[in-house]
């Protein structure tokens, strides 16, 4: 984390010499909030590409946190941005959002505007209305920050006074946005050079679960206990994220899945011999389980007990329990196998321990209604972990 908030620190700090030029109009004031917009923008788009923040910390729940709060921050730089501009140019509501393309400087003020419309309809989705939409129209919703972000590089390129009047800044700038064009190509080009894997088998562990084993076509991937990949089947098709429930010395990798979509349903026609894609390893959802200083419960909803699967096989002992609530006996699979290892410590009741970690996953919902029913019972939110899927 360290690393990543130094990489920040001197990503903002040449920007902070503008703060000590004298006689600032409010011109310039509403340039500074759209710099500094520009810039939480900039970090948000980088922590929210999994292949990228993954390399700039492993703690997963702390660029999670980071970027949840850089949201917070971003609106309000943004929204003020515009509301300065025009106290500062005179002008009434409408020039927020009329737009005008038969100039250059109209132009680029054009660019802000869509931008805005944009940064909207994405602050809408993940705060007033996140708990209207499902998470994959939300995810949908947040591709928009590519070109928001795009757009709000170009608007204060072409009437960013303190860009125009500083070439060390422009050249800065014009850097920042070299650098997003590449993180965001190369958050695209994944697909691309994802792991090839063959299909070697199936089984049906339950009426809705099957379990597929893959070998790897190459060099395999190394997933550590509680991690998950993105399976594929195709370079260019949409990858879903599967936890690992074992994973092999020769890189075979297993994965056990619920049919809940189109997607599981068509990956459960699929033949031995087929070839998949799978990008990962990503997630440190279960690493601090392992630590036999203190306390581990496991709480896993249904299909969600799929992360904690290879964490107990190799990592059980006195301090971890595993809580598993499902709601029909098909989606009780690994019982047998967990109880023989867990013994007492496997149960379908959450106990209190005020001095646990907690690490719960499931659907949002379970998630959610968990979280609630620990915090409302006294345990601190810092001492919940969570992980979940979309039904």
């Amino acid at each position: 984390m360290t690393r990543l908030l130094v990489l920040m620190a001197l990503t903002v700090l040449p920007f902070t010499s503008l703060l000590a030029r004298p006689g600032l109009t409010a011109g310039d004031w509403a340039n500074l909030t759209g710099l500094a917009g520009g810039l939480v923008l900039w970090w948000q788009v980088v922590l929210g590409i999994r292949q990228v923040s993954e390399r700039l910390c492993r703690d997963r729940l702390a660029v999670v946190t980071l970027h949840r709060w850089l949201g917070g921050c971003g609106a309000f730089f943004v929204l003020l941005h515009p509301l300065l501009e025009m106290i500062a140019a005179h002008q009434e509501l409408p020039y927020l959002v009329v737009w005008d393309f038969t100039w250059v400087e109209s132009t680029y003020t054009s660019y802000g505007r869509i931008a805005l419309l944009l940064f909207l309809a994405l602050w809408l989705t993940s705060t007033l209305l996140r708990a209207a939409v499902r998470h994959r129209v939300w995810r949908f919703v947040h591709y928009v920050s590519y070109p928001l972000a795009g757009l709000v590089f170009l608007h204060a390129w072409g009437i960013g006074s303190f860009l125009l009047d500083t070439p060390w800044l422009r050249a800065l700038w014009l850097g920042l946005a070299g650098g997003l064009a590449a993180v965001v190509a190369w958050r695209l080009a994944v697909p691309v050079w994802s792991r090839r894997y063959r299909l070697t088998g199936k089984a049906e562990l339950s009426p809705t679960v099957t379990r597929y084993t893959l070998q790897p076509l190459g060099r395999p991937l190394r997933p550590a206990p509680g991690q998950f990949c993105y399976l594929r089947l195709g370079p260019l098709s949409r990858g879903h994220p599967f936890s690992v429930v074992a994973s092999g010395d020769d890189g075979t990798l297993t994965f056990a899945v619920k049919r809940a979509g189109r997607f599981t349903e068509r990956l459960r026609t699929l033949a031995p011999g087929a070839v998949l894609r799978l990008d990962g390893p990503y997630g440190t959802f279960t690493r601090q389980a392992r630590d036999p200083g203190r306390p581990a419960v496991l709480v896993a909803g249904g299909i969600g007990v799929t992360p904690f699967v290879d964490l107990v096989r190799r990592h059980a002992g006195p301090h971890m329990s595993l809580t598993h609530i499902v709601s029909s006996p098909a989606e009780a699979v690994f019982r047998d196998e967990l109880r023989a290892r867990l013994g007492s410590r496997y149960t379908d009741r959450l106990p209190l321990d005020r001095g646990a970690r907690y690490f719960v996953c499931g659907s949002p919902g379970f998630v959610r209604s968990t979280v609630r029913g620990l915090q409302d019972r006294g345990v601190a939110r810092d001492q919940v972990f969570t992980e979940h899927f979309d039904c």
